[in-house]
């Protein structure tokens, strides 16, 4: 057994007696050992067999076994086919539901119908949760043919567009923490980092979806007032047969948006960007 799982074992089995020390009434044995799994499984990035997790709790697999079947029944766990348990979306789903994320959407969801009507375009707003993308708005257009993305939709930051606008956006600090959680070769992401620069720089970036063939997305951050990120705003165009590759009309508009969103937390802090430095074609 490693130093760091005797610490980890150590730890919850320290806070398992001051919690018997302290908490007299009111117990609910089965729930504080969900809450329990949750926190753990919550810092992980890979799956973990029952043994491993009730090791590291300090506790017995007869102890959890049954809290584990129910939170994979309810959907907050996924159990793979080796037996190993990581966290689903549930929780970050959730989570969206958090007032400070229904302030967020209530404040850009006005001036992202705007934007949507402008553009005759559906558009999306992301916020990242736990190391990953969650769309948690939508506002659909007029269009007989549209894209749009589900809300509860969640995918890893350097997947998408959007994510990697968010990475440049994220404290150096916090994108260091990410990179080692993942699973990207060091060179990979050297380049990642060397194009976030000129994201930050020009406020937005454009390019090929990484998803579809045929579709152009645009992400620019929503900031607050400290210039702490809060939001990426996202849109998905389908190019048209003989339509220009030319996107500064849609970056355009969705930089005015985002820094109409913006306002509502206090200063812009973005400038105006060169418009036409950050599309990839």
């Amino acid at each position: 057994m490693t130093d760091g799982v005797l610490y980890v074992k150590s730890y919850f089995m320290s806070k398992t007696l001051e919690r018997n020390e302290t908490r007299i009434s009111y117990r609910v044995p089965a729930l504080e050992k969900g809450l329990e799994v949750l926190e753990l499984l919550s810092g992980i990035s890979f799956p973990l067999s029952l043994t491993d997790i009730a090791d590291r709790l300090g506790r017995t697999k007869q102890e959890l076994f049954r809290v584990m079947a129910c939170l994979n029944e309810q959907g907050y766990l996924i159990r793979d086919s080796n037996q190993g348990y990581r966290m689903s979306t549930k929780l970050f789903e959730l989570g969206a539901k958090h007032a400070s994320t229904e302030a967020l959407i209530a404040r850009a969801t006005p001036h992202m119908e705007t934007l949507t009507h402008e553009l005759n375009e559906s558009c999306h707003l992301n916020i990242v949760v736990r190391n990953k993308m969650l769309v948690v708005a939508r506002v659909d257009c007029d269009a007989d043919v549209s894209l749009a993305v589900r809300i509860g939709a969640s995918f890893k930051l350097h997947d998408r567009n959007s994510g990697q606008v968010a990475l440049s956006f994220l404290p150096e600090e916090e994108r260091h923490k990410y990179w080692e959680q993942s699973d990207q070769p060091p060179a990979q992401i050297k380049k990642w980092e060397s194009e976030f620069a000129a994201i930050r720089k020009a406020g937005f970036r454009t390019i090929d979806s990484l998803l579809i063939v045929g579709v152009q997305d645009t992400a620019t951050p929503i900031l607050g007032a400290d210039g702490r990120l809060l939001a990426v705003l996202c849109v998905s165009h389908i190019r048209r047969v003989g339509e220009s590759r030319d996107s500064s009309r849609i970056s355009s508009a969705m930089l005015q948006c985002s820094q109409a969103i913006s306002s509502e937390f206090g200063p812009t802090m973005l400038n105006r960007p060169d418009i036409e430095g950050n599309t990839v074609n």
